[in-house]
């Protein structure tokens, strides 16, 4: 949210502005650090409490989503529970091994993976700190791991052999370069979404 120019804005006028209804539940992000913000906000992330089974209350009606059931308490607990599943199954909105949807004011769009999630970043900062860099030069500077074997050979076993070893550079920079470009589109994605209450969202490589 902080690399979101048009939230950023926002922050800066307090809360006036396009992201007015995100500023709302998000508040300032340049306010504090990560960690104070999370103590206050991570409710945002977090699913309701589990509802419980419990004893119906006086005039207690049933809606949409909950049934009210006369339970016999003079038989065997295993025939009072077959006796459950086979009146309320069929009420489930969902069958038994369906993925419950998340209801969380803002529900996390995939599991992210943390490291991979850095990497986007650490590129997309990189690009905006050195905006005359070279694409494959951000590589370097972020210290992205690549590939260095070109059709069995490296730069090192070239030098030792004392043979040259520029095509495996060719090869090795272009490799930078499209990891680099790899990692802003998808960081562009991340950040675009963040703007539109999805995290962490894209939609392609």
């Amino acid at each position: 949210m902080r690399r979101h120019e048009g939230y950023t804005e926002t922050c800066a006028r307090n809360g006036k502005g396009k992201y007015k209804k995100l500023y709302e539940d998000f508040g300032d992000v340049h306010a504090t650090d990560f960690w104070t913000w999370w103590r206050t906000h991570n409710y945002i992330f977090a699913e309701p409490p589990i509802r419980q089974v419990k004893h119906a209350e006086p005039g207690e009606r049933a809606d949409t989503n909950t049934v009210i059931l006369s339970v016999p308490l003079d038989t065997k607990l295993s025939l009072t529970a077959a006796q459950f599943k086979r009146l309320v199954r069929p009420l489930l909105k969902e069958p038994p091994s369906a993925k419950t949807a998340s209801k969380a004011l803002y529900p996390v769009a995939t599991k992210p993976i943390l490291p991979s999630l850095h990497e986007h970043l650490l590129v997309w900062d990189a690009r905006l700190s050195n905006p005359n860099a070279k694409d494959y030069e951000l590589a370097d500077l972020v210290g992205l791991r690549i590939n260095h074997v070109v059709n069995g050979e490296t730069i090192a076993t070239r030098k030792s052999l004392n043979l040259k070893y520029e095509h495996i550079e060719r090869v090795l920079r272009r490799r930078k370069l499209l990891l680099v470009q790899r990692h802003l589109r998808i960081a562009e994605q991340y950040i675009h979404h963040v703007g539109l209450g999805r995290f962490p969202y894209r939609t392609n490589r």
